[in-house]
This record gives C-alpha cells, sequence and structure tokens, in this order.
C-alpha cells in the first residue's frame, strides 16, 4: 500500500482548474493548461508509486492533442482571416453624375457579397478536424481513467471512462461534447473519492472488469 493522499488533492484542483478554464474566453486556454499540467503531474506520482504508468502516458497524449488542435486552429483562423476579403466578389461601383437621356432605360442591379466555395470549405473543414481531435482526446482519456480505476477501484473513474468513450462515439454529431463534459466532472468526483492509499491492484471492495474499446 502506497499514500497517494497528495496527489490526490493535485489532481482534484487540476481538474476542476482544467474544467472551469474551458468555460473562460481567452485566458481559458491558459488556464485550463495550468489544470492539465497539475493533472499530468498527479497521475506521475501516482504511476511512479504503484508502477503503473497508463494514466500518465494516456492523459499527456490527450494533453498533447489538445494543443495540437489549439495551435492548428489559430494558424489556420490567422491564414482565413488574411485571406478572406479574397474571396469575396464584389461589384463595381461607378463615381460622379450620369446622364440619362429621355427614351433611354438604365437597368442598375445590386450585387452583395457572398463568399467563396472555398472559403465556407475552409471552415468546415477546420470544423471537422476539431470534432476528429476532440474523438482522439476522449479516446486517450477514456484509457487513462479506465486505468486510474484499475488501479484505485474509484468506480467514478470508471464512469468518467465510460463517458469519454460515449463522448468520442457521438461526437460527430455534437451531442458528444456535453457527453464530455459529464466525464470531466466525474473525473473531479474520482479524484475526491479515491482512496489515500492504493496497491497495485486499488482497493475498492468490487470491481467490474474495464471495457475494450
Amino acid at each position: 500500500m502506497v499514500n497517494v493522499a497528495d496527489e490526490k488533492n493535485l489532481g482534484i484542483w487540476g481538474a476542476v482548474v482544467a474544467l472551469v478554464g474551458s468555460f473562460i474566453p481567452y485566458a481559458g486556454s491558459v488556464i485550463s493548461l495550468v489544470g492539465f499540467i497539475m493533472v499530468l503531474v498527479a497521475l506521475h506520482r501516482i504511476g511512479e508509486k504503484v508502477g503503473d504508468d497508463r494514466p500518465f502516458k494516456n492523459y499527456l497524449y490527450a494533453v498533447i492533442a489538445s494543443m495540437s488542435v489549439l495551435i492548428i486552429i489559430l494558424v489556420l483562423a490567422i491564414g482565413l482571416f488574411g485571406i478572406s476579403g479574397m474571396g469575396l466578389k464584389t461589384s463595381e461601383s461607378i463615381s460622379g453624375s450620369v446622364t440619362v437621356t429621355p427614351g433611354e432605360n438604365v437597368a442598375i442591379t445590386h450585387e452583395y457579397m457572398e463568399p467563396e466555395t472555398g472559403f465556407v470549405m475552409s471552415i468546415v473543414g477546420i470544423l471537422l478536424l476539431v470534432v476528429l481531435v476532440v474523438i482522439v482526446i476522449a479516446y486517450f482519456e477514456m484509457k487513462a481513467w479506465s486505468a486510474m480505476y484499475e488501479i484505485t477501484g474509484t468506480k467514478e473513474f470508471s464512469d468518467a471512462a465510460n463517458w469519454f468513450k460515449w463522448g468520442a462515439v457521438t461526437a460527430i454529431v455534437l451531442i458528444g461534447f456535453l457527453l464530455i463534459l459529464v466525464a470531466k466532472i466525474f473525473v473531479i468526483m474520482g479524484f475526491s473519492n479515491m482512496p489515500e492509499e492504493v496497491g497495485d491492484k486499488g482497493t475498492g471492495e468490487e470491481h467490474q472488469e474495464p471495457f475494450v474499446w
């Protein structure tokens, strides 16, 4: 049996900070990153004490994926806004006076600016990329918390893994984002309810067989 009380508290606060940061505009990404790092440190220390680095490795992969998508979105957004004016159709304007003789018909048309198909497709592509990376993140988080359930025997970690699993499956229809939010809440509950002393196989009285993706 090893004592993981400090790691438990660090994990709780890290998971809370990461969740709160996701609701804060602009500075929220930095706040969430701090929370992710706190959870990473907690999982790393737990892994060292029990000789199982699966939670740390899988959560690290999820964090790397999160940072990658933020960078990609930022670069693509800057590029799209930079060329957005080039993809718009404009109509010519006539300055000065126009003389119309009697009996002459003049047709005046107004053409609204419309985005080119390529620009719209780029936006759709970015959204699909976000969904794809969210699926990858959810997959690795599912693996991390499934391993934490095996180590600690804390049911909430198993619940979190299941919510991440279904969040990944349904991310393409957007409801998955809500399920992932629920999963993050279960992660906080998992750290709160995990025992302060664990062994290599956890301390829970009942263990369910972990699911396989």
